[in-house]
């Protein structure tokens, strides 16, 4: 199948918070409500849980506006069937000092969560936007790109952050393991 892929821009701000809004979150309801604004904040837990899904929504919405929030969309024709979060590291807020030893003075791109359509799941959807992820952040001089893939045999569809398999196929190298997660690197 031939699948298309852009780069989330302001005009695809609407595209990306109707593409979330139109999936059934069922099986992890909290998602639902995240529209990929996790990372992007260092709030406490309770902080989080307490945030509404329309204040995430606005949120989005002003920060892909912005050009602060950055990733990639997936289409088939015009259906939007997945999307792809891969800015700067240090746009990710959660994950701020988590990284320094590995990131230093680089410039490092890092892919955090895909979403993907259920019905294109297992498709290559996933992987043909960490290409693009990945020759996004080449074209912008980037040295690294981070992942942090989750094992998660039990319940796939919450594989969110990507397989050890793509990333391993893109080139990726496992340089660390971390509470349930895997640190890859791929230098660019």
């Amino acid at each position: 199948m031939e699948y298309e892929v852009r780069a989330l821009t302001p005009q695809l701000a609407e595209c990306f918070t109707d593409y979330l809004e139109g999936l059934d979150f069922s099986y992890a309801p909290h998602w639902a409500t995240c529209y990929c604004r996790y990372y992007h904040l260092n709030c406490s837990r309770e902080e989080w849980v307490g945030r509404t899904g329309q204040e995430n929504r606005k949120e989005s919405l002003e920060q892909i506006k912005s050009g602060n929030m950055k990733g990639y969309l997936a289409f088939e024709k015009d259906k939007c069937i997945g999307w792809c979060n891969a800015n700067d590291i240090h746009s990710y807020l959660r994950l701020e000092n988590s990284f320094d030893a590995i990131v230093k003075d680089q410039k490092v791109g890092c892919v955090i969560c895909f979403v993907i359509h259920p019905e294109y799941r297992g498709m290559g959807v996933a992987r043909i936007l960490l290409k693009n992820a990945v020759e996004g952040f080449k074209a912008q001089g980037y040295d690294a790109v981070l992942s942090l893939p989750v094992e998660n045999r039990e319940e796939p569809e919450k594989l969110y952050r990507g397989t050890h398999n793509m990333y391993r196929e893109n080139g990726f190298t496992e340089i660390e393991k971390r509470d349930g997660f895997s640190v890859m690197l791929l230098k660019l």
